[in-house]
């Protein structure tokens, strides 16, 4: 089979200019070939049509089309603009949405068309020029003024346009400038500076008259750095512009639906080759769509060629098209993928020497050239030739890829494999037995590299440890290994401390400021999980007895001991020290660390010119020590604490997977500090909520400020966190102080005071100093920070349980507002706290927390909107109440009965009246006065929370019903066309009794749902394989239809015609059962997805009554063994004497064939005519009888016992009457099947 059977190509070789547009005929043309993706139909539909219109009114902007060459810029540019000016052009749009869409803008717009050159003209000279004469083509005589007669040029524009309007009252006008970036790039700083100036113009015009403006361009203008030094005029050139950009996806619809257009068999033929290798290559069978639309190229082709930078005119489509053109003729490979991969195109790169002008491509087709140099001709392992070449031709592109041509990116051996569909140097062969082809398979890439690099003695090639990407090395020149090897060997054991500290400084992030000037200690927070708050301590490079005792006390000392030149100390055996000390070293560690030391010293030696060299050095050695520090953490560290030394293990902790050494070091301290700290801190919080990070000195008062906004109505989840933490909310996430321990220690304060007396500051806070130095300040009991407790006091506020004087003024419920936004340090100074006085806001603040409402302040108005708004919720939630009783006094009635019990609907009915009652009567309560007596105390409101959260869940049962009944349903139709006694059928059963049970029980059903979920996976799996047993595919169609046109068939058919004796039901049968063979390739998983059966032939498994498959390959067998019995008929009735006699009497060439059949005893193929002719003449004296089944069955007196005799007797009446008076020598009596 040929590459040209698999799909129909059509090259698209020639470049469109946008002009072509201006012939009719052409421009209809381009829009009939235009390919529409679904990403491009939204941005016509949404964007550019949008932007073009002028029936309704907004804010109309400029148009750029942002294409690389050769992706369909001009060619979208051409369509856009011959819709906007020809009637008619809907018609000649495939895509419907945007066909309809269209007619917004078709032929109301008289169009100028241009494109740019290379030219020094100023772009408002250009335009101008080309607009005037446009216009002058549609009998509109204007000229604009000249460049120094005016101040701005909108007003000439706006000139412009009411003269247009004047003759085409109806039309708008559209200017379609093309390669207007190039043309950009060329012009100074002054110059473009200008150039920007009136290209806004343009754009803000479109705003304010029927004048519409499209370029043209092949990168992003706005955020280019190429034009940086004008920044400011471009951004306010894109405030005024819309960039419509032409994306990978849009020229892989193109290449798959113009250029490689594939009817369903020739889809299904290609699936069915590929299917082959998805064992081999990630990827290949989930994005298997992918790879049939775009067959031969693979995706990766379009992804790799956006990326190359550096190559101007890359012109996608018509660099495809090439490709397609060398391959057409040639046959698929049966043993490989055959896909065209990235890596052919760098020869389009290599032919054209024009690239060369640019400095990086020339390095790098130079080092490229090097490479594939040595592989021709050196390389020792022949076999990986053709892989290496591949190999080197794909990192050369993806070196273009970057944006530094030197970083150490490239692809790794997956990569390569996957996206070259690299082959094994022995065959395919070698992949066929192992349960690991696809590793096998990486292991020969990775050899492949390793012997490139042999080959080229390690120059320009290299690995980059830590992530596996291989890349080209294009400094990879000077030989500094052995420099670094060289001056490693005299490294000292001080020296790889310091070096060894330096290590851990870096993967710690530890910046130069120490604490104490002069030792390597450092302030350290370490998280503490448990209560998700970091705790304040002290990290230290050396012994105890080297660091400094100035620092203050805090809550931990971790030590990182030398681990070469130790240092001699006394373990006091502290229960907040902590030690650290790396005692288990091998000699890779060593010797990396001296190879890391001797770098550093190089490169503080070296010149200027070479110090990024071993720059490159110590980053790579750096990424080494800290990988084998992760690695060895767990081994390679003794601990020591209170005493006790160990291992990681031996202190009973497991390390998560790819943690840095910072995390490490944390993770390992927490562990082991966690009782400490719950020692000293037994009563703290726990804020659980807070993820991702811990409460620290850093962020505390980011998280008490979101905390004191939530009291405002602004919830985050920050402030949530801390009043969680302090039990400060209920399970529903309202403000609520009845479970705080915090709060109630408050309270019991306040209670032992006398009426009217005061809880005062220092009564609360208890202050640390240092040398009378103010230090730490914190709560008496539970050493709560006085952020904390001004959070804590919000909510009482909130709640109306205290009044917090701050600075002789009183802050209460009415005046929330303005506490709230007092600086944090003033709050936690406060004076003192009494128990309040007035409304009643506790169950003020429990009814608007019933309907989601919070009351920000407690003045006049605030309070009339809120109750106000409590009242129509009320009201509301009669309503709902009302239909949710309706709803339940059904049961919620599913698949498999109602949900609810008689029981269970009478109690929930009983409920819900009653909470309806509830709001019936809160209706009354209207006005703040009304609201001062209020009948409802705390527990009757709080009982209403019941009949809320049943609403809430009755809702959410009844849309899951809605949602499961999909899947349900789905699974239900299933279930007959699999058989409803099968063992997946009753598995289906069970899953719906199982998730009827949990909507019963109100519990989560995700189980169940992923349960139904894996039965239509394996429903999917199992219909597809029933439907490929029982319908054949493309290829075996292309069997079916190859046996009806064989020639045995056509020569089987010839004989039957001309030849009476010869059994001609055989064939028919034959044929029939041949021809009524079912075949349908168009069932995929995607398709099932939707329905259970088959769009196209209506499948069902229970009705399989035959395989397909083997049916066809009996037909197969039979063709030949048929053309043989038939031959050995005739040459049968051949030796019959009467028969030999008459092969005399024959023309002499009839003669020599009838002989020739003789000899050979079979055919020749085709049939010659004259033969068939001369066999009708040999046998016309014979007759063929035939005798039924019927016939013999009475001949035997259907069933009844017969003696030998009369069997003999009707026997021979039976032949008798059958050959009548023919002479017996030319009857031949045949069975009639």
């Amino acid at each position: 089979m040929q590459y040209k059977d698999l799909l129909q190509f059509e090259p698209i070789e020639s470049v469109i200019q946008l002009k072509d547009a201006n012939d009719k005929d052409r421009a209809f043309q381009l829009l009939d070939t235009y390919v529409i993706s679904e990403r491009m139909a939204e941005q016509l539909n949404d964007m550019i049509i949008n932007q073009l219109q002028f029936d309704r009114s907004i804010d109309n902007k400029g148009l750029l089309i942002v294409g690389n060459y050769g992706t369909g810029k001009s060619h979208l540019m051409s369509v856009i603009s011959t819709i906007a000016e020809r009637e008619g052009a809907s018609a000649h749009i495939s895509n419907p949405s945007v066909a309809e869409k269209s007619k917004d803008i078709e032929g109301k717009f008289k169009v100028i068309r241009l494109e740019i050159g290379s030219v020094g003209t100023s772009l408002r000279d250009i335009l101008v020029s080309n607009i005037e004469d446009g216009l002058a083509e549609m009998d509109v005589n204007f000229t604009f003024p000249s460049f120094d007669q005016i101040t701005n040029n909108k007003d000439a524009l706006e000139e412009m346009m009411g003269l247009f309007n004047e003759k085409y009252p109806k039309h708008g006008l559209l200017i379609v400038v093309d390669e207007l970036l190039d043309y950009l790039r060329g012009r100074k700083e002054q110059e473009i500076t200008l150039d920007l100036g009136f290209l806004r113009e343009l754009g803000e015009i479109c705003s304010k008259t029927r004048l519409r403006f499209i370029a043209g361009i092949q990168e992003m203008l706005f955020d280019n750095p190429s034009f940086n030094f004008v920044a400011e005029p471009l951004r306010r050139v894109k405030e005024r512009f819309e960039q419509v950009r032409i994306v990978r996806e849009d020229i892989a619809h193109v290449v798959s639906e113009r250029l490689l257009k594939k009817n369903e068999e020739q889809k299904a033929l290609i699936r069915e080759h590929l299917s082959k290798f998805t064992t081999l290559y990630g990827r290949l069978n989930e994005d298997m769509e992918a790879y049939v639309n775009l067959f031969p190229i693979h995706p990766a082709y379009l992804s790799a060629f956006e990326k190359v930078n550096g190559i101007e005119k890359r012109v996608a489509l018509k660099t495809i098209s090439i490709e397609m053109n060398g391959i057409l003729e040639k046959e698929l490979p049966e043993e490989e993928p055959g896909l065209i991969s990235y890596d052919s195109y760098w020869k389009f790169i290599e032919e054209d020497p024009s690239y060369k002008s640019n400095p990086d491509v020339k390095e790098v087709m130079d080092k490229a050239k090097i490479l594939k140099d040595r592989v021709q001709n050196a390389l020792e392992k022949r076999t990986y030739k053709p892989m290496s070449l591949r190999i080197i031709n794909a990192l050369s592109l993806y070196r273009l890829s970057t944006s530094d041509i030197y970083d150490k990116v490239g692809l790794t051996a997956e990569e390569l494999r996957d996206e070259l569909l690299l082959t094994p140097p022995g065959g395919m062969d070698l992949l066929k037995d192992l349960d690991d082809a696809s590793d096998f398979l990486k292991t020969n890439v990775d050899a492949a590299v390793r012997e490139i690099q042999k080959t080229v003695s390690y120059q320009y090639l290299s690995a980059n440890e830590s992530n596996g990407q291989y890349y080209l090395d294009l400094k990879k020149d000077i030989d500094i290994d052995s420099l670094i090897q060289q001056k490693a060997e005299k490294i000292e054991d001080d020296k790889l401390d310091r070096f060894y500290y330096d290590i851990l400084k870096q993967a710690i992030t530890l910046d130069d400021n120490t604490y104490v000037s002069g030792y390597k200690i450092w302030r350290h927070n370490l998280p503490w999980d448990a209560r998700r708050i970091t705790r304040q301590g002290y990290l230290f490079f050396g012994a105890p007895n080297e660091r400094s005792t100035a620092q203050p006390e805090r809550d931990f000392y971790i030590y990182m001991l030398r681990p070469f030149l130790k240092t001699p100390f006394k373990d006091e055996q502290k229960p907040d020290e902590l030690f650290f000390e790396l005692n288990q070293k091998d000699e890779h560690f060593t010797q990396l660390l001296r190879l890391y030391a001797a770098a550093n010293d190089l490169k503080a030696e070296s010149a200027s010119a070479t110090r990024n060299l071993y720059t490159r050095k110590i980053e790579s050695y750096f990424k080494e020590i800290n990988k084998w520090l992760n690695d060895n953490f767990v081994h390679s560290f003794e601990i020591t604490y209170k005493g006790k030394k160990g291992s990681v293990l031996e202190f009973g902790m497991f390390l998560p997977a790819n943690v840095t050494i910072q995390e490490i070091i944390n993770i390992i301290s927490e562990g082991i500090l966690t009782d400490w700290f719950a020692q000293k801190y037994e009563d703290y919080p726990s804020f659980r909520k807070i993820q991702g990070s811990y409460l620290s000195k850093n962020n505390l008062e980011t998280y008490v400020r979101d905390a004191l906004y939530y009291f405002n109505g602004k919830e985050t989840k920050q402030g949530e966190a801390i009043l969680d933490g302090l039990v400060l909310l209920d399970p529903a996430g309202k403000v609520s102080i009845k479970q705080s321990g915090y709060a109630a220690w408050v309270v019991d304060l306040l209670e032992q005071k006398g009426h009217g007396q005061v809880v005062n500051h220092n009564e609360l806070i208890e202050t640390v100093f240092i040398r009378g130095v103010e230090d730490l300040q914190y709560t008496k009991q539970f050493h709560l920070e006085p952020e904390l407790l001004v959070v804590l006091f919000g909510a009482m506020i909130y709640t109306g349980t205290v009044e917090v004087t701050v600075e002789g003024k009183t802050y209460n419920a009415s005046n929330l507002q303005e506490y709230i936004q007092l600086p944090l340090p003033k709050l936690a100074q406060f004076s003192h706290i009494k128990k309040p006085t007035g409304l009643p806001i506790a169950e003020l603040n429990a009814v608007a927390d019933l309907f989601d409402e919070r009351i920000p302040n407690y003045e006049d108005e605030m309070l009339k909107r809120t109750i106000t708004t409590i009242a129509g919720k009320a009201n509301n939630a009669i309503l709902d109440a009302l239909n949710t009783i309706q709803i339940v006094k059904k049961g919620f009635p599913t698949w498999d009965g109602p949900l609810l019990k008689p029981a269970e609907i009478q109690e929930n009915v009983t409920l819900l009246e009653e909470y309806k009652d509830f709001c019936e009567g809160l209706k009354r309560y209207d006005t703040p006065a009304k609201m001062r007596n209020l009948k409802y105390d705390l527990e009757i409101i709080e009982k209403q929370k019941k009949a809320i959260n049943k609403l809430a869940s009755f809702a959410k049962l009844e849309h899951q019903i809605k949602e499961i009944q999909q899947r349900v349903s789905y699974l239900q139709i299933a279930q007959p066309n699999v058989g409803s006694q099968s063992e997946w059928s009753s598995r289906v059963d069970d899953a719906l009794d199982e998730l009827q049970d949990a909507l019963k029980e109100h519990q989560d059903t995700t189980k169940e749902l992923n349960t139904l979920d894996i039965l239509k996976k394996e429903y999917v799996q199992l219909y597809i394989e029933a439907h490929d047993q029982s319908r054949l595919n493309a290829s075996e169609n292309m069997v079916k239809n190859a046996l009806l046109n064989d020639s045995q068939t056509m020569a089987l058919k010839e004989l039957s015609a001309h030849i009476s004796i010869l059994p001609k039901e055989e064939l028919f049968s034959w044929e029939r059962t041949l021809t009524q063979l079912k075949t349908c390739y168009h069932v995929t998983k995607e398709k099932l997805e939707h329905s259970p059966v088959c769009s196209e032939c209506k499948f069902r498994p229970t009705e399989i009554a035959t395989n397909e498959k083997a049916t066809l390959k009996k037909m197969q067998d039979e063709l030949p063994e048929m053309l043989t019995n038939w031959t050995e008929t005739l040459l049968t009735n051949f030796n019959d004497p009467s028969v030999k006699e008459n092969i005399s009497l024959l023309k002499p060439e009839q003669q020599q064939l009838v002989e020739t059949l003789i000899a050979n005893r079979e055919f020749s193929l085709p049939l010659d005519i004259r033969l068939i002719q001369a066999i009708n003449d040999l046998l016309k004296g014979i007759h063929k009888v035939e005798l039924s089944i019927s016939d013999i069955e009475e001949m035997m007196a259907n069933g009844h016992p017969l003696a030998v005799d009369e069997l003999r007797k009707r026997f021979e009446e039976l032949i008798a009457k059958t050959v009548g008076n023919t002479p017996t020598n030319q009857v031949r009596i045949m069975l009639k099947k």
